[in-house]
């Protein structure tokens, strides 16, 4: 599959500390298969858990047991690709060859406990470009789980927006929550959503101290726990970078969207665009209708500009309705892009509308 990047490239730079799969509701497993993998059942798409029965797998394959708890969801994702790997194949190869079939997918999982061959992949993943998460299960106790040498903490050094770890009894907890991470998005396709605080059907809480909590979110992982008698919550939704995956989502729907929206207008057939601040312009006023999609969803709000100061634009300016777009006149264009016949750069400003995850509420009393 030829990349849409070489035309119309589109760079998302987040101003926190610290190409593209077509479907971001689909979400993929990496399974270990003790039998031989064919060129039949290396990569399968399926619409349920009892599909997979259908077609070979027993009730205590790994990618079966994987499949149940992403089905499990509320709401439900409606499909996901079954990727099978024999076990002298490494993860990354597996993965590679996927890639090499498809990127109709968004959110992943590996079916594996090894350490070793977790932080493999992971060194491998950072390697790769691309819209995707990768949701990683970590489990044992927490002392292990949280050791200098463990997954989590390779995974947290990475600083990934690409990589979201969850603490669970089993390797299914992973699933579990990149299931309802697909199902959400699914259900809201340009709306704001929250992956914190989400019940996840499919996943047990686990029975942690405040301590061990504090211990795991200190390296940006998540955690399954029931709050009070019967509350069952997922915290905090966050990739291992500290960002939320909803905001990550948002991006990368957002980058697909304006980048789809400039193909339509270089590939309309209605003429030329001429290199002048007009076509400027139109690409303004086509991406403008795009993002106020995305303001009217709660994704992007009015807000103060955190960022430092680009363009026009200074920390502390206001953005109406969660965005901004500019471009540098066409007098200022070099003559090598004038030749190589480019645009100039569209630059395009956004204020996440982010999300309230706490709240103290003071009761004053007369007494």
């Amino acid at each position: 599959m030829l990349s849409l990047s070489s035309i119309v490239e589109v760079r998302v730079n987040t101003t926190r500390p610290a190409d593209a799969g077509s479907s971001f509701s689909t979400g993929l497993i990496l399974s270990p298969w003790a039998g031989t993998v064919t060129e039949d059942n290396r990569l399968r798409l399926f619409a349920s858990a009892a599909d997979l029965l259908n077609t070979g797998f027993t009730v205590t394959d790994p990618a079966y047991l994987a499949a149940k708890a992403y089905f499990a969801a509320s709401p439900a994702p409606d499909r996901v690709y079954v990727a099978l790997y024999e076990s002298e194949e490494s993860p990354a190869d597996a993965l590679a060859d996927v890639l090499s079939r498809t990127a109709d997918f968004y959110g992943f999982c590996l079916c594996e406990t090894d350490s070793a061959r977790l932080i493999a992949f992971l060194s491998a993943l950072m390697s790769l470009s691309g819209r995707f998460v990768f949701f990683a299960g970590v489990s044992g106790s927490v002392p292990e789980a949280v050791s200098a040498s463990g997954f989590l903490q390779a995974a947290c050094a990475t600083g990934s927006s690409r990589v979201l770890t969850v603490y669970g009894g089993d390797v299914y907890a992973a699933p579990a929550v990149l299931g309802e991470a697909m199902g959400l998005s699914r259900l809201y396709t340009s709306a704001a959503f929250a992956l914190c605080y989400q019940q996840i059907p499919g996943m047990l809480p686990s029975d942690l101290s405040e301590s061990e909590i504090a211990s795991l979110k200190a390296l940006n992982c998540n955690v399954y726990v029931t709050r009070g008698t019967s509350r069952r919550l997922l915290e905090n939704g966050q990739t291992v970078s500290g960002i939320r995956f909803d905001e990550v989502l948002a991006l990368d729907r957002i980058a697909s969207d304006l980048q789809e929206a400039a193909l339509a207008l270089l590939t309309s057939g209605t003429g030329k665009l001429p290199q002048t601040d007009e076509t400027s312009a139109v690409f303004i006023n086509r991406f403008s209708s795009v993002l106020a999609g995305y303001a009217a969803g709660g994704v992007l709000a009015t807000g103060v500009w955190r960022g430092g100061a680009t363009g026009t634009l200074q920390p502390g300016d206001v953005l109406e309705n969660g965005y901004q777009l500019w471009a540098d006149s066409y007098d200022q264009q070099s003559d090598a892009d004038r030749a190589a016949h480019k645009a100039m750069p569209i630059h395009v400003a956004l204020c996440m509308a982010g999300s309230v995850e706490t709240l103290l509420i003071e009761v004053e009393v007369s007494l």
